[in-house]
């Protein structure tokens, strides 16, 4: 199972059963949000602290396995990013995406929410490229090459 930790008494609260090591969590609102590749490689699965039970529908829209995951700072979204190429936004109140943006061709290792009203999504793929999205609209505002290591 994966544990979730109180980070003042070190002490486990709560244990959750997801099929798999999990490869990336977070936290919001009391609800552990977490991809396990293993188990269900192209969803987000939500677990309720209090209870430890899966008490919310997971989300979906990713085809290939999910790499990155991070809470919007109001708590009512959750960024992702994959294998796939592909960014998504999803709505937790409704476990909708709202956004989904092909960001490469290539896998998308990371994905962070950025600006003051987290307005962009800055994203970094194996293409060697730093991007920055608008969330609003979805498009393209700027593009970094990292170039290529030896």
């Amino acid at each position: 199972g994966t544990n979730v930790f109180d980070i003042v008494t070190r002490k486990i609260v709560a244990n959750y059963d997801v099929g798999s090591d999990v490869f990336d969590s977070t936290i919001v609102n009391r609800t552990v949000v977490a991809h396990a590749p293993d188990a269900s490689p192209h969803c987000i699965k939500l677990f309720d602290i209090r209870g430890g039970n899966s008490s919310y529908p997971a989300l979906h829209g990713h085809t290939d396995t999910i790499w990155s995951l991070q809470t919007s700072a109001s708590g009512n979204e959750i960024l992702s990013s994959g294998k796939d190429g592909t960014v998504m936004i999803h709505d937790l109140r409704t476990g909708k995406p709202t956004l989904t943006i092909t960001a490469s061709t290539l896998a998308v290792d990371r994905a962070i929410f950025a600006g003051g009203q987290q307005q962009y999504v800055v994203t970094g793929a194996r293409d060697f490229t730093v991007k920055i999205w608008d969330t609003l609209s979805g498009s393209l505002h700027r593009t970094h090459s990292v170039g290529q290591s030896g």
